[in-house]
This record gives structure tokens, sequence and C-alpha cells, in this order.
């Protein structure tokens, strides 16, 4: 094969693929809830400081929980994400931190490059301890209690603080600890800035109940999540593609 035949190939893969991530885009059953979320945050007020939680993109399933913790996007996830970078409203400077974790750094990095490439105005700010801690001193405590429980069950005994405190730091505390770090950073954006945090479902599931009393309908997918805007007393949260004023808890530090 020569080099005419190489380089025509490689053209044939790469709007093979374009057309591939398009499609799982448009059509695909694991992206429904990153779709709901642009959706949704079109709908904003223009003038709106917007805060996004978001689920991390694909990665593929682990067989324990330790492996899960080394993780990377695959292909199609890293595809993906770019993709919800190219269709975040354009009007809007954006900011995004993640969990140390790797796919929650690659799905940051992939919605810059993806936001960037449409002339979109993105900085990469950098990793954000709440983001990927759960608040769990005791590693074996941790291992023991996701690989050998229902996760489920464990999510609403730690609500309820069924464990012992100085092995898990409890529900409230942590809820009210990651809210004032992430408000904290949002402070810093400008009055129509959207704020990406990127970080895990169990994170994720815990900041919704935590911070506006919604329990879990059902897993989140990957890049799912909410958002929500920076006001003094009340918020227009994006939830599940439907956008509603909500209040915000009584402890919640005013911006």
């Amino acid at each position: 094969m020569n080099n005419d035949e190489i380089e025509n190939l490689l053209k044939q893969r790469i709007v093979f693929i374009k057309m591939d991530t398009e499609k799982i885009w448009q059509e695909g059953e694991w992206t429904n809830e990153a779709r709901q979320i642009i959706e949704g945050l079109r709908k904003y007020p223009d003038t709106s400081k917007i805060i996004l939680i978001l689920r991390h993109s694909q990665r593929d399933e682990p067989t324990a929980l330790e492996g899960a913790q080394k993780m990377r996007l695959t292909p199609q996830g890293h595809a993906i994400a770019k993709k919800f970078g190219e269709k975040l409203p354009s009007n809007r400077p954006i900011k995004i931190y993640h969990s140390i974790i790797w796919r929650c750094e690659e799905t940051a990095k992939d919605i810059h490059d993806g936001f960037k490439s449409v002339s979109g105005e993105s900085e990469l700010k950098g990793k954000l301890l709440p983001l990927a801690s759960i608040g769990i001193y005791d590693k074996e405590f941790y291992m023991n209690m996701f690989n050998n429980g229902n996760v489920m069950d464990s999510f609403y005994r730690w609500v309820v603080e069924y464990y012992d405190p100085h092995k898990w730091t409890p529900f409230i505390e942590y809820c009210q600890s990651a809210a004032q770090i992430i408000l904290d950073q949002a402070k810093k954006t400008p009055e129509n800035g959207l704020y990406i945090f990127v970080t895990h479902d169990f994170n994720l599931m815990a900041f919704r109940l935590g911070w506006f009393g919604l329990p879990p309908k059902k897993w989140v997918k990957f890049l799912g999540g909410f958002a929500f805007t920076v006001e003094t007393e009340q918020t227009l949260l994006l939830d599940y593609g439907a956008l509603n004023t909500i209040a915000f808890p009584h402890w919640w530090k005013k911006p």
C-alpha cells in the first residue's frame, strides 16, 4: 500500500469515527442524560451564573472496586465528552474542575478541547478533592463495604449516620463542606459563566440529596448530572431535563 492509499484510508476512518460519534450522541441510550443537560442549559437566562455537577464520561465496567479507581475512558467516552464540549452554549465562558481520578481528568480535558474547537472560552482549572473523596478515612472499611454489599444500602446508611464517624465523615458534614468549597470557586466566574465540576456517580447522588433533598431516582449515567444557578435565596435547578425553582437549604452560604 502506497502513501496515497494509506492517506485515503485514514481519511475514510476519520469520517467514519465522526459519523459514529454523531449517531451515538443523537441516538445512544447512555448519552440521553448528557443531551438533556445540553438542552436544559440553553433554557437559562443569558445572565445566569451556572454550576454543573457532572459525572465522567464512559468507562468499561470494573470487576472490583479497586480496579475501578484506575480505569480510564473508553475511545467512545473520549469522543462523546469532546462532543459534549462542542454542544455547550458558546456564549458562556466555562471553567472546569475535576476529581483526581484519571477518567474525570480525561473527561474535563475532552470537554475543554471540544469547547475550544468551536471557539468557546474555556479554562481547565484542575483537581478538587471533594469531587473524588466521599470522606472515608479507613481504606479497608471502604473496600469491604463497596465490594461485599449493596451500594445503595451503603449510601442510605451513610445518610442516616449509621457508620462510625471516625471511619466515614457524616453525610451532612460532607455535603456542607463540599458545597462551600464549590461555591467559593464559583464566585470567581463571570456573571454569565458556567462552572463544571466533573465527579463520580456516588458523589453526585450525595450532592443532589444533601443540597436539595432529592433522593436518587435512578443510577446516574455517564455524563449525567444536574445544574443550578448561583443566587441569593433560591435557584433554578436543572434535573433530569426539567428546570424548576427550588429553595436553598438554611445552611447554604449565600454568594
